[in-house]
């Protein structure tokens, strides 16, 4: 039996653009040094006999962003059907109907259909899921906000990580406008308006922006603005007390870096509350444990997925 010939192109022959992500009250979101991320895989194989769709797309989605997924094959700009699709270089794009109403949509470009070949193209989506919720409130006139960050769906635990709200003109992101009134840091009253919100939070060391951008707030009215990480949770759990933080690195950096030590150009993210739930963007890591005296130890190959809880021992 003769087996089909696969072969996979790298993840960078495949650029992604046009990334929109819109709410369904108008609110834009755009982000700056986040987690989400797009991957993309394409695959050759060869056509079987009675095969008219040379192209096969397999769209995913992590966590609990989207309620369905579609896709167009696009050739110069104009619709083109798969079926029957002629050997040449396309663009696929891509639309999400999400969860809590809205839409999210880009493009993949360098999509290849080959003579007598069977291209498949898997996307996977990571993104945050970006929610407002609004509710009448006696407040004299003024709009009143509170921002929530959610590891994952269904994790009750608001500590350690927060996101600190800052409000502009639409527009105009050059003065922030002071809140009338700030009951903590993640909460207070502002005058009704239409906004550009940005929050900014550091779950891992890192400091990370989400812009909400075209936010109407209106007067009498509460806003609860949560972010869900969509992540998982990774925390030490081993028997050495001494364990006094967590770096997070790309699967195969111990192999390439056997010599236990923080290596600051691939340092994914970095934990010093080791013993607590700490968020964590889905992925396959290698974890260098910090101890006292400039002393480290790898823990190799950790599987953290959204949703789940992942201890290093």
């Amino acid at each position: 039996m003769v087996m089909p010939l696969i072969i996979v192109v790298s993840l960078k022959a495949q650029p992604v653009s046009g990334y929109t992500y819109k709410l369904g009250n108008g609110i834009n979101i755009k982000s700056e040094q986040c987690w989400n991320q797009v991957w993309v895989q394409q695959e050759y194989a060869d056509l079987k006999a009675g095969d008219q769709n040379p192209l096969s797309v397999n769209i995913r989605t992590l966590g609990e962003l989207t309620a369905g997924s579609s896709f167009k094959l696009i050739k110069n700009g104009k619709e083109v059907k798969t079926q029957g699709a002629e050997p040449g270089t396309y663009d696929l794009k891509l639309a999400f109907k999400l969860a809590d109403k809205g839409s999210l949509s880009f493009v993949v470009g360098n999509v290849v259909i080959k003579p007598k070949t069977k291209t498949t193209i898997s996307i996977t989506l990571y993104e945050y899921q970006i929610s407002v919720t609004e509710a009448k409130a006696s407040l004299n006139g003024s709009s009143s906000f509170e921002t929530k960050i959610q590891r994952f769906k269904g994790c009750s635990d608001l500590t350690i990580v927060e996101g600190l709200p800052v409000f502009y003109l639409k527009g105009n992101h050059d003065k922030a406008i002071a809140p009338d009134a700030s009951t903590s840091k993640t909460a207070g009253k502002i005058r009704p308006g239409v906004y550009d919100l940005l929050i900014t939070t550091g779950p891992s060391g890192k400091t990370q922006k989400i812009w909400l951008e075209n936010f109407t707030m209106k007067p009498d009215m509460n806003y609860i603005v949560s972010t869900n990480f969509n992540g998982g949770i990774v925390l030490y759990s081993g028997a050495n007390k001494d364990v006094n933080g967590l770096r997070l690195y790309p699967a195969g950096t111990a192999a390439k870096y056997p010599t236990p030590a923080p290596i600051k150009n691939l340092e994914l993210g970095s934990y010093t509350n080791v013993n607590f739930s700490n968020p964590c963007p889905p992925g396959a890591y290698d974890i260098l444990l910090s101890l006292p005296k400039n002393k480290y130890e790898w823990r190799k190959n950790l599987l953290i997925k959204t949703g789940s809880r992942t201890e290093v021992k």
